[in-house]
């Protein structure tokens, strides 16, 4: 207890216990992980409001600009937290992105953050749920389909179109099926590169297939693109028009179906080879992770483990796999270093 000339006597309480708890809460990394948490909403909002189109536009006069059609209480005290936050600066009353900001808000950083926190929030808030059986992955919850096939999109077309063009390069495929299409992206971008061919998508989440068809009208080739709702691993069941493709992808969904094991892979390839004889190549595109902190690798092995679905291998597990079917591996791809660790398989009937 102590007074001083300015004001009221001041009275500091000791309670070790209480000191303990707070140091231990402290220590445990958790007050970060929960400005993370709200950092990353934050963002999201950002990029779902006119407020980072305006401040990717140059600096604002004021709060007020930026703030125009929205709420001006809430908005005012979101620009002071970004700015606390290191997204924003204030210089002269005018607001910019920081650096870090702009990092933050790129195409690539918010597709990311869309995967995890749009696409697959409904799941990971719901994890004691699926963990005590109160809740089925699948009927209770579900992933968001639509903005999975958004964000997917956006970091294919970045990083992983080249790689497919130039596997298919020399190929002389004319009708392309994307199998397990998301939103789209391949199968535009490959049509888009080549005014000569056609593409077909199919995808078992009508709102994928919804984002994909209107990717498609948006890029001009929905004359030379359709999408369908099918289940990539029932081929026998995929629509008709699908049966005139003479080049096939799938990309990043094959080591769904390990989820029945290696055999259940096996027989799908087989299948797939039964029907289309004379395809000129199969592009099997798979991530590779390494089950740790880096790059989001744990992230993606948990939501893999919520949702039931079979988990990425490394290619020296794939290999194998492929030697069982009746399809070869001619040559792989990679791209190390840029982008979302991928091996691309280029597969030809035996």
């Amino acid at each position: 207890m102590f007074t001083t000339p300015y004001g009221p006597e001041t009275v500091e309480l000791e309670d070790s216990e209480q000191r303990r708890q707070w140091q231990a809460f402290l220590l445990s990394g958790l007050p970060d992980m929960i400005s993370s948490l709200h950092l990353c909403h934050a963002l999201r909002a950002l990029a779902g409001t006119p407020l980072l189109e305006r401040l990717r536009e140059g600096p604002r006069r004021s709060a007020e600009d930026l703030l125009e059609g929205l709420d001006p209480a809430i908005g005012t005290g979101f620009l002071r937290y970004l700015a606390g936050r290191g997204i924003l600066e204030t210089r002269g009353g005018e607001f910019f992105l920081t650096r870090s900001g702009e990092f933050a808000t790129t195409d690539v950083s918010l597709a990311r953050l869309g995967v995890y926190l749009g696409a697959y929030g409904p799941v990971t808030s719901r994890i004691a749920d699926l963990l005590t059986g109160r809740s089925v992955y699948g009927t209770d919850v579900v992933r968001d389909g639509a903005q999975l096939g958004e964000h997917c999109a956006t970091l294919f077309t970045i990083f992983h179109t080249p790689t497919v063009a130039e596997a298919m390069r020399g190929r002389g495929v004319r009708r392309l099926l994307d199998i397990g299409c998301g939103g789209g992206q391949l199968v535009v971008d490959a049509c888009r590169l080549d005014p000569s061919l056609r593409g077909i998508g199919l995808d078992i989440d009508a709102g994928a297939i919804e984002v994909a068809r209107d990717l498609a009208r948006r890029h001009g080739v929905a004359d030379r693109v359709d999408f369908v709702v099918a289940d990539a691993f029932s081929p026998r069941d995929w629509p008709e028009a699908c049966l005139d493709a003479d080049g096939l992808c799938v990309m990043s969904a094959l080591h769904e179906h390990f989820r029945g094991g290696e055999d259940a892979v096996v027989t799908l390839l087989d299948e797939i080879a039964t029907l289309f004889p004379e395809q000129k190549i199969l592009l099997v595109g798979e991530p590779e992770i390494r089950y740790d902190g880096r790059e989001n690798d744990d992230d993606f092995f948990l939501i893999h483990v919520l949702t039931g679905q079979g988990l990425p291998r490394q290619r020296s597990s794939w290999l194998p796999v492929f030697e069982k079917s009746a399809f070869r591996c001619r040559r792989l791809f990679t791209r190390p270093g840029a982008g979302p660790r991928m091996c691309f398989y280029d597969l030809v009937p035996k």
